[in-house]
């Protein structure tokens, strides 16, 4: 191939980057196309929950403090926001799937609120669908006493399906109820 061939083509490359299509975004699809196992016997995507906005939150079921306080955090949000929070579904989407089976899901969530929704699914889709929502997770150390670190944010997704708003852990109860309630109050 040609020097002059070679320029061209790189050319051509660069002015089809530069159209006004958004870039794709890296895994976006697996959140429409991985199907994963919820608590409540049903097979479903991220993007099968549309239609309610949905509170989203990546972590496991052994996890010592920072799942249980999220849940909890969770179930005191929606008491707060009231009737608002009346269409919001929240969503557990485990990382530890070999531990965390849709029953077992199921249980765990009941103590917080039996309307949470757990999701499981193999190695690749978990993370496929993690990665696409920008989670990172990795297991530390083996067998029955494995933990996770993972992200540790909330992901709340729209009633369209679309990312909405990404609630970090070190936010306080106060900024939360704040974000949630203008979000749900402008896009119910």
């Amino acid at each position: 191939m040609s020097v002059r061939a070679l320029a061209v083509g790189l050319g051509l490359a660069l002015l089809a980057a530069c159209s006004n299509e958004p870039a794709p975004i890296m895994g976006r699809s697996a959140l429409q196309s991985v199907a994963l196992h919820s608590s409540d016997g049903r097979e479903l995507s991220i993007g099968s929950l549309r239609g309610r906005p949905t509170l989203l939150f990546f972590g496991f079921t052994h996890c010592p403090e920072v799942c249980p306080l999220s849940l909890l955090k969770a179930v005191q949000l929606k008491q707060r926001l009231g009737p608002l929070a009346d269409s919001l579904q929240v969503v557990f989407v485990t990382v530890d799937p070999r531990r965390d089976t849709p029953a077992h899901l199921r249980q765990y969530l009941a103590a917080f609120d039996p309307a949470f929704i757990g999701l499981a699914g193999d190695e690749a889709g978990t993370r496929a669908v993690a990665e696409s929502l920008g989670v990172s997770y990795r297991q530390v150390g083996e067998g029955e006493t494995a933990t996770f670190e993972h992200t540790a944010s909330w992901f709340l997704l729209g009633a369209d399906g679309t990312l909405q708003e990404v609630l970090g852990y070190a936010l306080s109860d106060a900024q939360m109820e704040a974000r949630l309630r203008a979000r749900l109050a402008s896009n119910p």
